[in-house]
């Protein structure tokens, strides 16, 4: 038996497929036969700066056997291809904002996990998991998210007066901030650290050195550079996006603004750049509460969970039960 994880062939920095990546090894490491399911062989993303066993789908000596388990994300819910490999089948949703594309042209009576053939769910966050089985038809145990061992272990002292951007191509707000931020910051004696598609371990180092962090993500769950910051002693500001309410506490572990508040949370960080200094008090307060909600998502709280809900899948599938939502 193999749980396998379709995964699409994609280079840009994406965390949910790190998270991927991460199930992987961590399901090899306890004696479960686990590999990444990629489309054309040989890729490999080189931006983790870790790695997982990979297998590929185009590959002539590969083929799904009939107890793989396979790992489908909701992005892929209604692929045919996806569909195809096996009847025992994951939903792995780490982005609600994603669902309804998965489906596709499924007729509405079908937009349906369990219509669709899905023999159990993971979800990530605890909102995913309401939605998830409130909405469409599965019980959604959440295998929370974990930020990578690299960020955490921050050095106390003062901070580079920066601000560190990660740009994604799909935020229309990103432009508006990033141009206010560069034409005002070296007047207010600041910087502004633009990483856009840099490896992970690279983007840790920035975090750690760095004041700030603006992300205006609308799209995530989990909005992985924010915990990441958080982590690493920088400061973040963010939107509350898709998932904020699960970890995110306004002016207590962040600066939260609602999503696409573009000019009043560019407003505050010109407010806060310009403040820095006599705002410390403030600021430590802040970072001392980032980093203990960071400290819930570490890769052993991640790997209990994940073992838990595998564990008890290998048992219902054995009995021809599906996942019990008291996971």
């Amino acid at each position: 038996m193999r749980v396998l994880y379709y995964v699409s062939d994609t280079n840009i920095p994406s965390w949910g497929v790190g998270m991927v990546y991460t199930h992987v090894r961590m399901l090899c490491a306890n004696g479960i036969n686990a590999a990444v399911l990629h489309g054309k062989r040989g890729f490999r993303p080189d931006w983790m700066g870790f790695d997982a066993p990979r297998l590929y789908r185009n590959d002539k000596s590969f083929r799904a056997a009939a107890d793989d388990m396979v790992v489908i994300p909701e992005v892929h819910a209604a692929d045919p291809e996806a569909l195809n490999l096996s009847r025992r089948r994951i939903v792995f949703v780490q982005a609600s904002s994603y669902i309804e594309a998965g489906f596709g042209k499924t007729r509405n009576s079908e937009r349906n996990y369990t219509r669709l053939g899905y023999a159990g769910a993971m979800t990530t966050m605890p909102h995913i998991r309401r939605i998830v089985e409130q909405h469409y038809g599965i019980a959604a145990p959440v295998v929370p998210p974990c930020i990578a061992p690299w960020f955490f272990g921050t050095a106390n002292g003062p901070r580079k007066k920066q601000v560190v951007l990660c740009p994604k191509p799909w935020c229309q707000d990103y432009p508006i901030i990033r141009q206010m931020l560069a034409a005002r910051a070296r007047a207010l004696g600041w910087s502004v650290l633009e990483m856009a598609d840099s490896p992970h371990k690279q983007v840790a180092r920035a975090f750690q050195r760095a004041a700030i962090h603006v992300n205006v993500n609308c799209h995530e769950s989990f909005n992985a550079t924010v915990p990441e910051a958080m982590a690493a002693g920088c400061i973040a500001i963010c939107y509350e996006a898709f998932g904020g309410r699960d970890f995110l506490r306004n002016k207590r572990n962040a600066y939260v603004f609602p999503t696409h508040h573009a000019y009043p949370l560019v407003e505050h960080t010109l407010a806060l750049m310009a403040s820095w200094d006599a705002r410390a008090a403030e600021t430590e307060k802040i970072r001392q509460r980032a980093a203990a909600t960071a400290a819930r998502y570490t890769e052993a709280v991640t790997e209990r969970a994940l073992l838990r809900f595998f564990r008890a899948f290998i048992r219902s599938s054995r009995k021809n039960r599906r996942i019990d939502a008291s996971l």
